[in-house]
């Protein structure tokens, strides 16, 4: 998982030196970063591929952060639909799809052998999911909403803690030396920079 992790800043790093005396927007810069990382360690893939399930599951979580104080009438939610829950519906299945999407190229890479699925995330919970022992065995919508909790958590968390990684290192001077020295050290223990 190192050399994912690696590969994916090292991406990040390049298309920075690009833009070498501009400013740049260190949120959306993460957002991408932590999207390309998990769609690659958890999943097998890349941002360019997950890009669109990370949209609809941001739009989502902007949906219902929206619709979270709305006052409804008991019941008539199931008798008229409204705007919001039409989107809402919508949005649900896209992200459905996606994800399907993901499991399907998955199996069809991987042979029936259980240990062919790899070690991955979404491997563990193929070699769960296709397990002959049905006390360890998921269901398709366990597998399904499993890999959403990864992308929508890791996501969102991950993209925070590196933000405020960044605002606090910039801010704190000795910090941030200190983090240098103690990370040359691990990195390059016989030959620091």
């Amino acid at each position: 998982m190192t050399p994912t992790i690696v590969a994916s800043v090292n991406v990040m790093l390049d298309k920075w030196s690009l833009f070498e005396g501009t400013e740049i927007d260190m949120f959306d810069e993460f957002k991408v970063l932590t999207s390309d990382l998990i769609s690659r360690s958890a999943f097998g893939s890349n941002y360019l591929e997950g890009e669109k399930l990370f949209r609809m599951l941001s739009k989502m979580v902007s949906f219902f952060s929206k619709n979270e104080f709305k006052i409804t009438t008991p019941g008539f939610g199931k008798l008229v639909k409204t705007h919001d829950d039409i989107e809402g519906d919508k949005l649900q299945q896209g992200i459905r799809a996606s994800i399907v999407e993901i499991i399907k190229r998955e199996e069809n890479v991987k042979t029936e052998e259980l240990d062919s699925y790899g070690s991955d995330f979404l491997g563990n919970l193929l070699k769960a999911y296709h397990t002959k022992d049905e006390t360890k065995k998921i269901s398709r919508d366990v597998l399904i909403d499993e890999c959403k909790t990864l992308f929508t958590g890791g996501y969102e968390t991950t993209t925070n803690l590196l933000s405020w990684t960044i605002l606090l290192l910039a801010t704190q001077h000795r910090l941030a030396r200190q983090g240098k020295e103690r990370g040359s050290r691990i990195i390059f223990p016989a030959n620091p920079r």
